[in-house]
């Protein structure tokens, strides 16, 4: 049962960085058609924009790929708490970056909780790792 809650949680979480992906990527162009700049950018804000959007692709698929491995070898337990951090972190980030009176504090804050997400997501793997190798050499010992 809570196996569930988690598998619900996460996918919850994946949603949730889709449709914020989908909101950056609009406000870019909102922002092109505002300024009427096909390429490049005519103002502080379209960059902002522009920067928050591409931060969020920079640094989201690496963390949703480590999240995969972690669910698909049933470390949901890693994976959850990651996916959160990070949501929270992205969120953070995008709209302290986005203002044009930027909070250098809460990007800096954004910037931390996603390095914390693929630092706890690590772990998991690693703790996969440390269980196949603890696998392996029982394995050996009942062989022998």
């Amino acid at each position: 049962m809570f196996k569930t809650y988690l598998e619900l949680i996460y996918f919850l979480l994946i949603i949730y960085l889709s449709l914020f992906y989908i909101k950056l990527f609009r406000n870019v162009v909102s922002q092109r058609r505002l300024t009427k700049s096909p390429i490049g950018f005519k103002s502080v804000k379209l960059e902002r924009a522009i920067r928050a959007h591409a931060n969020f692709c920079e640094t989201v698929p690496i963390n949703f790929f480590l999240s995969l491995l972690l669910y698909f070898n049933n470390l949901l337990i890693f994976a959850v708490p990651a996916m959160t951090i990070l949501c929270i972190g992205r969120t953070i980030h995008a709209i302290s970056i986005s203002d044009v009176n930027e909070d250098l504090t809460q990007r800096r804050k954004g910037m931390r909780l996603t390095i914390f997400s693929i630092y706890i997501q690590l772990l998991g793997v690693l703790y996969y790792i440390f269980q196949l190798i603890y696998i392996f050499t029982k394995s050996l010992e009942r062989s022998i």
